[in-house]
């Protein structure tokens, strides 16, 4: 018996990215609260195009963010919709990705943050439903690793008053 082929179809995935940071917790965890920090590290300068990025991190509250990498790159969009937030410790999201207008992937993502000797350590797992064939679960893990890592270099950055 032939299998049927799915033209269309949704592909859910699951990944877990966790690195530590010098950083404290609280630092961090605001890092990912506060717009303009997070326009710093967050598909950002100077690497992407950015023409809208806003950000109402409570429960109930929405992050939409538009760009694309500078050159001719498709526009992308990011719809995240905040379900759970504890200070310091939590922030469960859902959102959507499009590429020039089609969606893409719709995840749910788990932010966990911990202390960590004088610093910090973040666990971020994403289930991920890839849309229509379009299947880049290595690029995602990458683009994560890489959000990431821009974090902890733009928290390096800041004076010693902020930290």
């Amino acid at each position: 018996m032939t299998q049927p082929v799915l033209i269309r179809a949704a592909k859910p995935e699951t990944f877990t990215v966790e690195r530590d940071y010098d950083h404290p917790v609280s630092l961090v965890f605001w890092a990912f609260t506060d717009l303009e920090a997070k326009q710093m590290w967050y598909g950002g300068k100077p690497k992407w195009e950015v023409t809208h990025h806003t950000l109402d991190l409570t429960v109930g509250g929405w992050e939409k963010w538009r760009g694309r990498p500078h050159g001719d790159a498709p526009w992308m969009t990011n719809d995240g919709f905040y379900l759970d937030i504890l200070p310091d410790e939590r922030i469960i999201h859902q959102y959507t990705m499009t590429m020039d207008g089609k969606l893409f992937t719709v995840s749910q993502q788990v932010l966990e943050f911990a202390s960590k000797g004088q610093g910090s350590h973040i666990r971020l797992t994403e289930q991920i439903l890839f849309i229509d064939g379009v299947d880049h679960l290595e690029d995602r893990i990458s683009g994560t690793q890489g959000m990431l890592d821009s974090l902890n270099a733009h928290l390096d950055t800041l004076p010693e008053k902020q930290k």
